[in-house]
């Protein structure tokens, strides 16, 4: 099982964001939004928007570096190959890292619904 975050499977470009934003299916959860589509290629790809109102740089990156992680360490669980960009509310603050898992894995688990 490969779980290493390869430089393909990370949403980078304004472009790719633009066209998930709207193309993309969404599902909302308490803590974070996520918005998909399936992509075609042969993995999926992961992006993180963490605005300045969840709080300084230091809790941004946190959080960055956990959506991450749940994302490399849970990729066979996902049902195909999406483009999935979570974009995180204020209230993931106050989440631990057990609570962001539990949402995490349930968001991933609708996205054939």
């Amino acid at each position: 099982m490969d779980e290493h975050l390869r430089p393909v499977e990370r949403i980078r470009s304004k472009k790719d964001f633009g066209e998930i934003y709207k193309k993309g299916r969404r599902l909302k959860g308490k803590y974070f939004l996520l918005v998909f589509q399936p992509n075609g290629l042969n993995y999926s790809r992961l992006g993180v928007v963490v605005s300045r109102k969840v709080g300084q740089a230091t809790i941004r990156n946190r959080i960055k570096r956990r959506f991450r992680e749940l994302f490399r360490r849970n990729k066979s669980l996902l049902p195909g190959h999406f483009d999935l960009v979570f974009i995180a509310r204020p209230e993931i603050v106050q989440l631990d890292w057990e609570k962001m898992k539990a949402e995490y894995l349930t968001m991933v688990s609708q996205l054939n619904s």
